[in-house]
């Protein structure tokens, strides 16, 4: 069977240090692996999507010596007339999640939610956050809230999760176990906009591009049991998981597209080399003495994917 990874950069600002090394530490991977080595842009909320950062993202990753076997752009990504993996663009596969959300709901997976973050954490008193869990409210609604329902009120629609516990072995982190019901919650797989979310997109994407390698940061961790619960339902290959620590700033605070943290283009301007930014990507991580951080090939050459993933290890318990 060949190999096949991924790096899926959101087009929602500038790339910064911590995306970044996803996409390096991924890369690497694909390369020590053999494995084919697929650019995705998950594009998909059109609303959070800023004009020009697409283009920007691919100019970063060239920039650093990141190439990649397939993608959105024909300069290194060249699809040709028997790539079926394509489009690698995420507002061009409404067709390949309309059909996987027909199946879902034929199959008696998902059910209408008319309730709003809002309502709904008011009912159980919850925090606002991700952490909260939605209480199943329309899972089983009342008499009222079927008439609400059916009179064709905005709604989106959730997957019905199972009490049953999703168990995967990381390959950075280890063992991950989480109970759908008591830790997940039914999840929204479509948004009230009819915009398709981001687990049902991910986890179609992966599967037609049949990736057996997801290296992604660990900020991720918690939607790997979402993702797995379709996969599973959906009778897909499961690939493995390499979850990356991720890179916090001098305050501890994990970096964020939002407030522009580190981003590569702010870096050049501060008249940082490549080998300057390359090596910020293994600051805390052991090993790193005789790197040759010139461009990402030098890193390859420098180092093999068991040291690394025993570094990273090695800094997740830090």
């Amino acid at each position: 069977m060949s190999l096949a990874s991924r790096y899926a950069p959101s087009p929602s600002g500038p790339l910064h240090l911590g995306n970044l090394r996803s996409a390096l530490f991924a890369w690497l991977q694909a390369r020590w692996s053999g494995a084919i080595f697929i650019l995705r842009m998950d594009d998909l909320d059109a609303l959070r999507t800023i004009p020009g950062m697409a283009e920007q993202a691919l100019e970063d990753l060239n920039w650093l010596g990141i190439d990649w076997d397939r993608g959105p752009n024909t300069d290194q990504g060249v699809v040709s007339v028997k790539d079926t993996c394509g489009p690698y663009t995420q507002s061009d596969c409404d067709d390949h999640y309309q059909q996987v959300f027909d199946q879902l709901r034929q199959t008696g997976h998902l059910y209408k939610c008319i309730c709003s973050r809002k309502e709904w954490q008011a009912v159980v008193s919850a925090p606002h956050g991700e952490a909260s869990l939605y209480p199943g409210t329309c899972r089983n609604p009342s008499i009222a809230k079927q008439q609400r329902i059916d009179s064709g009120k905005q709604f989106s629609w959730r997957f019905r999760v199972d009490d049953r516990v999703i168990r995967f072995v990381d390959e950075i982190l280890g063992e991950t176990k989480q109970n759908l019901a008591v830790d997940v919650g039914d999840f929204i797989v479509r948004r009230a906009d009819g915009l398709f979310a981001y687990h049902l997109a991910t986890v179609v994407d992966d599967a037609r591009m049949k990736i057996t390698d997801v290296l992604r940061g660990a900020d991720l961790l918690d939607s790997t049991s979402r993702q797995l619960a379709l996969i599973q339902v959906l009778n897909y290959q499961i690939p493995k998981y390499w979850h990356v620590p991720l890179i916090t700033d001098a305050k501890g605070k994990r970096l964020a597209k939002r407030d522009g943290s580190d981003s590569l283009m702010q870096l050049r301007k501060q008249g940082r080399s490549r080998a300057e930014i390359l090596k910020l990507m293994f600051d805390g991580l052991s090993g790193t003495d005789n790197t040759n951080y010139e461009s990402a090939q030098t890193i390859l050459d420098s180092w093999s994917l068991d040291e690394l993933v025993t570094s990273l290890r090695c800094y997740s318990r830090v």
